[in-house]
């Protein structure tokens, strides 16, 4: 069964602002499960078995859900420099802001040397490097999947178009397809990749593995397509008649499942059906029912969502170095003190990060991400009785601040 006949394509949908800081918490959960501060190893050790796949999820989320705006947001008119300028100016000033002060603390709790610095860290390369000496030697490691999202903006223009010319009885061939391809390139790697020196970034697994499935750009590509394609089924009014509580609990369902399949299967593998459904349910919600993604607090975090990406762990590291006297592994507390702590780390992330969007990121936008120009690549829509302009990740901008 497909959706009801509402009016969906081209418009803003806030929902999918407030899934993507989901899709964040998610990877602060992660980062939080690993830097736990509990003295208490049985508790550390059951929040990573709980938590060691949230961060796995959310990325692929996010890579699904880039596939999905950029297509939802692009007309056929677009222009590409427009496109990349835009692209360029999203991520490359907040991520050169938070330079200087990641570095800091990557030197007072690691080190790193210039070449991996200037490789992984300013060229944004650290995705394609095989060997985890060199990989890991980042100020802030997440910063990995800003390389994989560039690999993503200069293919798409090609992907875009072939997706445009799937045959309209396709699409959905193409979408189960696709989602199978994710889960066969697990299959595969683990054929190939049985065994090998365990990873030295996450308890279980080999590094050769975790390389091939969770950082390598390639391999990651068709979530990425996924995403494009649930976007044309959505446009096309003929995506799943599912809500956004079903398929968050389809998305519960499986993530309980990775935590006791093979460790292999938890890295990406599993993760595209549900990111697919979730967007897909997200994005068809009735605009005329607005609920809680809709809601105000929802989208604040929404809107600060890449900000606190690229913030939360340099934040917690060295919260960690302070509480620890000095020394990560020092940082030991009882399982109360743990929690307000790690509580406490969040909120301090979510405002640092709010601070960096309102200083950095979205001014930067406003001027000089923005075309002078209104046409098919950014084309007025109407938003709470207001006339905007939807920039081409399908977030509204108010009249007058469109200036390049």
């Amino acid at each position: 069964m497909t959706q009801e006949s509402i009016e969906v394509r081209g418009g803003a949908r806030p929902a999918l602002t407030s899934l993507r800081f989901f899709g964040a918490l998610l990877v602060f959960i992660t980062h939080a499960a690993y830097l736990a501060p509990f003295a208490s190893v049985a508790l550390a050790g059951g929040f990573i078995f709980i938590g060691i796949n949230a961060g796995h999820f959310g990325v692929s989320l996010f890579f699904v859900l880039s596939g999905f705006v950029l297509t939802w947001s692009t007309g056929a008119g677009v222009r590409w420099r427009d496109f990349y300028r835009r692209r360029f100016m999203r991520i490359i000033p907040s991520h050169l802001v938070v330079f200087v002060p990641a570095l800091v603390v990557t030197l007072l709790v690691a080190g790193i040397g210039l070449f991996p610095l200037l490789f992984n860290y300013l060229f944004l390369l650290q995705a394609w490097v095989w060997d985890f000496g060199f990989a890991s030697q980042s100020p802030n490691p997440p910063t990995w999947t800003l390389g994989v999202e560039i690999f993503f903006y200069a293919l798409f223009p090609l992907f875009y178009m072939l997706v445009r010319r799937i045959r309209h009885n396709r699409v959905w061939h193409w979408w189960v397809a696709t989602g199978l391809l994710v889960l066969a390139i697990t299959i595969v790697v683990g054929a190939i990749l049985p065994s090998g020196p365990p990873s030295p970034a996450f308890p279980s697994g080999t590094w050769l593995q975790h390389k091939a499935l969770l950082f390598f750009p390639v391999t990651r590509l068709p979530d990425f397509v996924i995403g494009m394609l649930t976007a044309r089924l959505v446009q096309e009014g003929r995506f799943l008649k599912i809500g956004v509580g079903w398929a968050m609990a389809f998305t519960t369902v499986v993530y309980v499942a990775t935590l006791f399949l093979p460790p292999i299967y938890g890295y990406s593998g599993m993760w595209a059906f549900p990111a697919a459904l979730l967007i897909g349910a997200a994005a068809t919600r009735d605009p005329r029912r607005p609920g809680l993604l809709e809601s105000r607090p929802a989208l604040w975090a929404g809107e600060t969502t890449y900000a606190f990406y690229l913030v939360h762990l340099p934040l917690l590291l060295f919260a960690l170095y302070v509480a620890g006297n000095g020394s990560l592994a020092g940082a030991k507390m009882g399982t109360v003190p743990g929690i307000l702590f790690l509580l406490g780390m969040f909120v301090v992330s979510l405002l640092v990060a709010r601070l960096l969007f309102v200083t950095v990121e979205r001014p930067a936008m406003r001027r000089w991400g923005r075309s002078r120009r209104t046409g098919p690549g950014l084309r007025p829509v109407t938003v709470g009785g207001e006339d905007t302009v939807r920039s081409d990740d399908g977030e509204p901008e108010r009249p007058g601040r469109a200036a390049a």
